[in-house]
């Protein structure tokens, strides 16, 4: 394995360990915030946007690791009564589909990002958070998503049937 097929490997697996990392930090906010409330504290005003914010943030970060393990949705039975040929030409069909929705999805997202960064753009919640780190995840997941459907294209994966890949999970 090249070096820069273990660095991207180890960026994939990395960001969805700290998908995972954000998950519990949510968990523990919203523990934190409704003991707050029950013992006569004043919880944190802002545990609600962070915790919309971090379910994008979670999702984006952890997609591409569940594209590379088949954790993703697939019509598994249409898909799994297909043979030989017909399977091989749907899996390239679905792969290239998804390569072009995730790629226009990345170019718009980076493209929203650098006009709210250029703008100087704020979200304005409990929370003042500048917009372009709103689009910066569904750029950076819908990338590595696109990169990970060329991945299985170019090496002729099937898109389901990762049983090795689901005993991962």
């Amino acid at each position: 394995m090249s070096v820069i097929s273990r660095v991207y490997t180890a960026l994939i697996n990395g960001l969805a360990t700290l998908g995972g990392l954000i998950i519990a930090g949510v968990c523990l906010l919203i523990v934190y915030d409704v003991v707050a409330r029950n013992i006569g504290l004043q919880p944190p005003s802002s545990t609600v946007a962070l915790t919309e914010y971090a379910l994008l943030y979670f999702t984006m970060l952890a997609a591409p690791w569940l594209v590379r393990v088949r954790g993703h949705i697939v019509v598994e039975i249409i898909h799994g009564r297909l043979t030989g040929t017909a399977k091989k030409i749907v899996d390239k069909l679905i792969l290239a589909v998804c390569i072009v929705v995730a790629v226009f999805i990345c170019v718009l997202a980076t493209a929203l990002a650098l006009e709210a960064w250029q703008l100087g753009e704020v979200e304005i919640r409990s929370l003042n958070m500048p917009r372009w780190l709103l689009f910066s995840p569904l750029a950076l997941g819908f990338g590595l998503m696109g990169t990970e459907f060329l991945r299985l294209l170019v090496r002729g994966e099937t898109v389901a049937d990762g049983t090795a890949q689901r005993e991962a999970l």
